[in-house]
């Protein structure tokens, strides 16, 4: 028997098990092939692979650099907004650091401990409560069963979580959306990643980041049938727009949480327990999620340091403030996507650099001198 058996290997499960690996008996479980080398069917989230300043700073906290074969270009300072059904637009700075997704999560992985016993390529399929060790049901990579027993289990496994679903199916859960996200040719690439809206295709938004020598582009939509379609006609209105890429060269998608009430948010309580996206800690008005994820294992890392007993209560005071982010997150969401107040933000030009035209046409301080 296990003392804790994390369900998922994203940030959130891997800095938990390399948090808690030298003082428990620990079972990190993942349904990806983190154990063979990359290929299309190893990568499982459409994540355009930007960590934002929160995840910077919570990095920083835990002491770790990003190690330069993680670091993706080019790296830009800009982001293009565009509202296309008003035809508005204007270019914002910010501080994004651009990585491969893929290999930022192999690099947290990494960095647990050999002590921790990993298990890949399974998937969670039933979970027995239990007031001392629940039980756990996995599929194996072979397509064999497994069965686990763990003192606490700890669901790190994302949007539409099994554990969270299994062991608390009346608990209310966040909105689904269903991200896509294709890679495209592109040479020369813009210098500047893009945020994109459009009301008629989504109440969510889409994105472009260019990564190497490619452009990807991706979009959040509401889950339901015709969310393919959709998605191809955010890229037709994309070129239309004047986005410069060419031929698709691969596509994939999965599902987002995207938490609108408290309700939403559920840290777990007693033997199973909840972090990151599956605790509903994702940002509502960006979907970012890194941060979150990094924090959150952090704070339940910090409540297992005493012990297993009373560590979910310590979990929840520890969360709190990331609980009340989400909720500041959901009231910025509800200003953002409400259209009219969106419009006149952008058309003010309230924090908006100013347009390239523009600048280039401005005169410098020799000419004011001269």
């Amino acid at each position: 028997m296990y003392d804790i058996a994390i369900v998922g290997s994203g940030p959130a499960g891997a800095t938990l098990a390399r948090m808690l690996g030298s003082q428990y008996r620990v079972l990190l479980v993942d349904r990806r092939r983190l154990d063979v080398g990359v290929s299309e069917a190893t990568l499982a989230k459409p994540c355009g692979g930007l960590l934002a300043p929160a995840a910077q700073k919570e990095l920083a906290r835990q002491g770790l650099g990003v190690p330069r074969d993680v670091v993706a270009g080019p790296q830009l300072f800009a982001v293009r907004t565009v509202d296309l059904s008003a035809d508005v637009e204007r270019l914002y700075q910010r501080f994004y650091v651009n990585v491969d997704r893929e290999a930022f999560d192999r690099w947290l992985a990494s960095l647990v401990p050999d002590g921790v016993e990993r298990c890949h390529g399974w998937s969670l399929e039933s979970l027995e409560p239990d007031a001392e060790a629940p039980t756990l049901h996995f599929r194996t990579a072979e397509g064999g069963r497994a069965c686990v027993r763990a003192r606490l289990v700890i669901g790190a496994d994302g949007a539409g979580s099994a554990v969270r679903r299994l062991a608390y199916a009346g608990q209310p859960a966040p909105d689904r959306y269903r991200a896509i996200q294709a890679a495209f040719d592109v040479s020369p690439g813009d210098p500047f990643y893009g945020a994109i809206f459009d009301e008629s295709l989504t109440d969510f938004y889409g994105w472009t980041i260019p990564k190497g020598g490619a452009l990807l582009v991706g979009c959040a939509f509401p889950a339901g049938a015709g969310t393919s379609s959709r998605f191809d006609a955010f890229v037709s209105a994309l070129r239309k727009r004047n986005f410069r890429f060419g031929r698709e060269l691969s596509r994939m998608a999965s599902m987002i949480s995207r938490p609108s009430r408290p309700s939403h948010l559920f840290a777990g309580t007693g033997r199973v327990l909840l972090v990151g996206e599956a605790a509903g800690f994702i940002s509502p008005s960006s979907a970012e999620g890194i941060s979150y994820a990094l924090r959150s294992a952090a704070d339940l890392g910090g409540a297992l340091a005493p012990g297993l007993d009373g560590a979910g209560a310590r979990y929840a005071a520890a969360a709190l403030p990331l609980a009340i982010k989400v909720g500041l997150k959901a009231a910025k969401a509800s200003a953002i996507y409400r259209v009219g107040v969106r419009r006149a933000v952008m058309r003010s030009g309230i924090g908006a650099l100013p347009d390239r035209a523009t600048t280039l046409a401005a005169p410098t301080l020799g000419e004011f001198l001269r």
